[in-house]
């Protein structure tokens, strides 16, 4: 998913209904194998043939560089935050009186200026400016990665070299891949529709363009942004259909001196050919042909991200610009869909007793509803409260009558046949390490040996005479370890169908009474009367004929907002002194940490951080510069530190993965399990828009 967005001018020019577009592929490699679908041509690049391939046929094409190639990047230290005019200019003469020969870059499309000084081979070879600066007190500063400005290395030549180790000279300006069908293969890459290039480039490696036009491009472009697996809502899929043609279209000509217009990583969108498309997406991109989002007649910047922790931002502070289109939503439903189910059973108070396991006995009608009382499984169990469970159980499993015995749960054990499986299996010197000499008496120490080393009945359970639902739970563990049985899960969908996991939607097929459960963070359970579910959260029943008697609602970790299907919902992370030092010392000349202040927006996200240094100095830092300094995943997070220096651990709780900027993916999602369509959603992430085909 795309995380760092480049800004760029929208004055473009008039562009036909389906443009074409440039995908730089790779720009590093010195040399790539290559396969064409039912064999073709390699030509140069006025369309004349050079050689044929045969079907199945592999060439390799190398560029011969005299060596390393030349680095690509270089490090330069960035003064503050994107600025006006004005202000840069003022901030270059600070430096320049200092000695520095700055610069000011401008942030395209955004009216705003950054100044960078200083170049270098490695981060850290920038620290000695980072400190002269700080001591100057710029209490803003970042090291930044700059594309470095040079002329090409020489090479001497472009090869082919065939399956026969035969080496061809082939044009140094480079070569096109003409395939007999339709796809091109680049070994360990994949397979692309349409035109192909493998060029030379300024660097001295070679860069892999692929020319296609836009709708098939973003055929390869959605599933990987936002693929049909993690979020099979079509109305979603579409949304991001439309964002991602916006932002291509956009950014036609974005990187031109490159010989391209994106490449295919987050960098820009992530493009995985034809094996990253997919039936769901290619609907989505299909029924949204043409259709891009603008605003006062222009397309917009559509940015986006993964998920953005309950709320976006306004894109003035991340990027800079003040699009009014860019503007911070919430992720919370006023009044969000739910279906509204009815249970048979809600004991009153508490129901620690409650298990998946003797939901499970219940559902199969081998122990009463009448049986779930707080009272009755809380009391010690009887023979006579398990006698028609264990023979119902026994009887199914093709198991003889057992005679009872004092201790309930080597009987019920024996009546399931676990004691033919202990012999050899066992041995005293076990039975003493899991139960230890507490349990002395117990007439079969292999056998309880077993259970216990099973989880199936722990040691605490031989020292005591079990409750009743202690008793139920370890037949029903008994009954999971010789039929396993696990429920089905989906998520609930607004008509109260469900989708499976991998699935499609299908019905929620119920009892017409029904005991319902549910399910709280950490594994409690508890039976309701009745349950409001909302639409999104995952429920669980059983198979059976005529209806699971049993549903499960699981209520989820992540809460209710719209984008809780992401696993970065909700994160922790932990991150020790010396790696925090280490990190800050690179990126921003910071040697020592007395503290942290933030300031926090309504929704908890970090809009400013401010770090003393141990001369309690004030370093600040805004925006992306946030995490990418703490290494976060998202700017919505709260710390506290725990021991003392330099021995401390800072322990972060966060929400959402991204800049929080424009469209959040998993928003989006949620959003369309709501009933929204895809243009609702768009217009509620890009406030004030209007859906319009290219060119109008």
């Amino acid at each position: 998913m795309r995380s760092l967005p480049v800004l760029l001018s929208l004055a473009l020019p008039a562009l036909a209904a389906a443009p074409q577009i440039r995908v730089g592929l790779d720009t590093q490699a010195l040399e790539w194998t290559v396969s064409l679908e039912g064999g073709g041509e390699v030509r140069d690049l006025q369309g004349r043939r050079i050689l044929k391939l045969a079907e199945g046929e592999k060439l390799r094409i190398w560029w011969d560089s005299r060596g390393e190639a030349d680095p690509t990047d270089e490090y330069r230290v960035q003064v503050g935050t994107a600025m006006g005019l004005e202000e840069a200019t003022a901030t270059q003469k600070k430096l320049a009186a200092l000695g520095e020969r700055p610069d000011r870059v401008e942030v395209p499309d955004g009216g705003t200026w950054r100044v960078l000084t200083g170049r270098f081979e490695s981060a850290r070879e920038a620290e000695p400016i980072l400190e002269k600066l700080a001591a100057q007190g710029f209490d803003e500063l970042w090291v930044s990665t700059e594309k470095r400005k040079g002329a090409p290395r020489k090479a001497r030549a472009l090869y082919a070299v065939t399956e026969r180790y035969e080496r061809l000279p082939l044009p140094n300006a480079g070569v096109l891949l003409k395939p007999a069908g339709e796809l091109t293969t680049l070994a360990g890459k994949g397979r692309y529709r349409g035109a192909m290039r493998i060029v030379p480039n300024a660097q001295g490696r070679l860069s892999v363009i692929n020319t296609l036009d836009l709708e098939t491009y973003l055929k390869g472009v959605v599933p990987r942004e936002m693929g049909a697996w993690e979020y099979p809502a079509l109305e979603a899929l579409k949304a991001q259909a439309v964002a991602a043609r916006t932002y291509a279209y956009v950014n036609l000509g974005k990187r031109a001196k490159d010989g391209f217009d994106l490449l295919d990583t987050v960098a820009d969108q992530v493009y995985g050919g034809r094996d990253g498309e997919q039936a769901l997406t290619d609907r989505a991109v299909a029924e949204t042909a043409g259709l891009i989002a603008t605003y006062g007649g222009r397309p917009i910047q559509a940015l986006f991200m993964a998920d953005s922790g309950g709320a976006t931002i306004d894109n003035t502070f991340v990027f800079g610009d003040g699009s009014p289109y860019l503007k911070g939503v919430s992720n919370y439903a006023a009044a969000p869909r739910t279906q509204t189910f009815k249970g048979a059973l809600a004991p009153a108070g508490d129901t620690p007793w409650l298990t998946p396991e003797l939901l499970r006995l219940c559902a199969s009608g081998l122990v009463p509803t009448a049986f779930l009382d707080t009272a009755r499984m809380s009391r010690p169990a009887r023979m006579d409260d398990l006698r028609a469970a264990v023979a119902a159980l026994a009887s199914r499993l093709g198991r003889p009558p057992v005679a009872p015995e004092p201790n309930l749960l080597l009987w019920m054990a024996r009546s399931l046949g676990f004691a033919d499986l202990v012999d050899g299996q066992e041995r005293p010197d076990d039975a003493r390490y899991f139960l230890g000499d507490a349990v002395p008496g117990i007439a079969d120490q292999p056998l309880a040996s077993f259970l216990a080393r099973r989880g199936i009945a722990p040691p605490a359970l031989w020292r005591a005479a079990p409750t009743l639902g202690q008793a139920f739970q370890v037949l029903g563990r008994l009954w999971q370890e010789l039929e396993p049985a696990e429920f089905l899960e989906g998520t609930l969908l607004r008509d109260g169908q469900v989708r499976v996991k991998n699935g499609g939607p299908g019905p929620l097929p119920l009892a017409p009474s029904l005991l319902v459960a549910e399910e709280a963070p950490g594994g409690s359970l508890r039976l309701v009367a009745e349950s409001a579910v909302q639409v999104g959260d995952r429920v669980r029943w059983m198979p059976a004929a005529g209806g699971s008697p049993l549903l499960v609602r699981r209520l989820d970790p992540d809460g209710t907002s719209l984008d809780r299907y992401n696993p970065t919902a909700h994160w922790k992370v932990e991150i020790k002194e010396a790696d925090l030092l280490d990190r800050l010392r690179t990126r921003a000349g910071i040697k020592e940490v007395k503290g942290f202040e933030f300031t926090h927006n309504p929704q908890g996200r970090v809009t400013d951080m401010v770090v003393r240094d141990g001369r309690n100095r004030p370093h600040r830092f805004r925006g992306m510069h946030i995490r990418n300094l703490l290494g976060l995943k998202d700017n919505v997070f709260r710390m506290t530190s725990v021991g003392e220096a330099p021995s401390r651990r800072w322990v972060i709780y966060g929400r959402g993965w991204g800049h929080g900027v424009g469209m959040d993916q998993t928003g989006a999602y949620g959003m369309a399990l709501e009933g929204h369509t895809f243009d609702g959603i768009l217009k509620h992430y890009y406030q004030g828009i209007q859906i319009t085909p290219i060119g109008e």
